[in-house]
């Protein structure tokens, strides 16, 4: 029986001390993971964003570009997209939580001060400029739509070939390889001034400025990558691809663009699904004809970003191609809606 106990005490023993081996040999393999990690992690970059996100879906019907955004797809992303995407002046006061910049933080006079959403000039809060926006996709086209309050708008009348001075306007700006270099930074600290001297607009990164309303009926359009000169494509009244339409409470505006003229900067077609850098400015001068856009009378805010998204791809926000379709119900015009919203926006705030 001694022996048979010393026996079994021995497997015992055995089986105890191949285990503690196999332990240690997990511990080990753990450690060399983890060790791994810690060598990798300094190469990968880390994520960080301006706090712009918005999906881009597909409609079934194409858009009619007229300056008034009546469609009824126009009207269900418009339902989709305000107030969470509004260009307030005041973010914060508009509820809009996801918006990163720190106040003061940006690179412009008055940029960011208060907190308030201002790039450049002089804006004195939501009740002196307010854009409502929305985008949708079809096979052919990237479509945008936009609603502005704005208690004063001036027509562009002057050269169409190059920009020529400051116009009530729009800028749509892209990284369409999506590659600009992210920095993480604690909630509402997102500091432009950093985040834009990691990187500069390359091959990939283009921006159009747009002027829906202008003396000749037709939008105009120019481009970055032109030095603003006149884009060939977008400027050509004929191809009718930027209108505007004055309204009480400020203008509409819609701006297709084709896919193809994104292919000299992504390297081919932007496939459903896809992510993008984006953003967009709007300009506004105020005052007598031709308008003014240095501070008080006008200025310019983004929906992303700040000052520097015109330096900087890295503090653009992100535009999804979503493979979704929009979806349409009863038809109701967004420009009618306006005033009441406005209104009940005023009150608020």
């Amino acid at each position: 029986m001694l022996i048979m106990n010393e026996g079994k005490i021995k497997e015992k023993r055995q089986k105890a001390d191949a285990q503690k081996r196999l332990r240690h040999a997990h511990s080990l393999a753990v450690l060399a993971i983890i060790g791994v990690i810690f060598l990798v992690l300094p190469t990968v970059s880390v994520i960080g964003h301006s706090g712009g996100l918005v999906m881009s879906k597909k409609t079934a019907t194409p858009i009619n570009i007229d300056g008034i955004p009546k469609e009824p797809a126009w009207v269900a992303a418009f339902a989709q997209s305000s107030p969470t995407q509004d260009i307030a002046v005041d973010p914060r006061a508009h509820g809009q939580d996801w918006y990163q910049i720190i106040a003061g933080g940006g690179g412009g006079s008055n940029t960011n001060k208060g907190g308030l959403r201002v790039s450049r000039g002089q804006f004195d809060g939501n009740d002196d400029f307010l854009v409502r926006w929305a985008t949708l996709w079809d096979d052919d086209y990237l479509y945008f739509a936009f609603n502005v309050a704005d208690d004063s708008v001036h027509l562009y009348k002057r050269n169409y070939e190059a920009r020529d001075g400051d116009i009530d306007g729009i800028w749509l700006l892209f990284d369409t390889k999506h590659d600009a270099p992210k920095t993480v930074f604690p909630k509402h600290k997102f500091e432009t001034k950093k985040v834009a001297s990691e990187s500069t607009y390359e091959a990939d990164d283009h921006y159009w400025i747009f002027a829906p309303l202008t003396g000749r009926g037709a939008g105009a359009s120019w481009s970055q990558a032109l030095d603003a000169g006149a884009d060939p494509i977008l400027n050509n009244p004929a191809n009718k691809h930027v209108a505007g339409r004055i309204t009480n409470t400020g203008y509409t505006a819609e701006i297709r663009l084709p896919w193809t003229v994104f292919k000299p900067f992504s390297g081919g077609l932007l496939l459903p699904g896809t992510v993008i850098g984006f953003d967009i400015t709007l300009t506004d001068i105020d005052g007598d004809p031709p308008g003014k856009f240095s501070a008080p009378e006008g200025g310019a805010v983004a929906w992303s970003s700040d000052f520097e998204n015109d330096n900087s791809p890295g503090v653009l926000g992100d535009l999804t191609i979503s493979t979704e379709l929009i979806s349409v119900g009863t038809s109701v015009n967004p420009t009618s809606k306006l005033p009441t919203t406005w209104s009940r926006i005023k009150n608020k705030y």
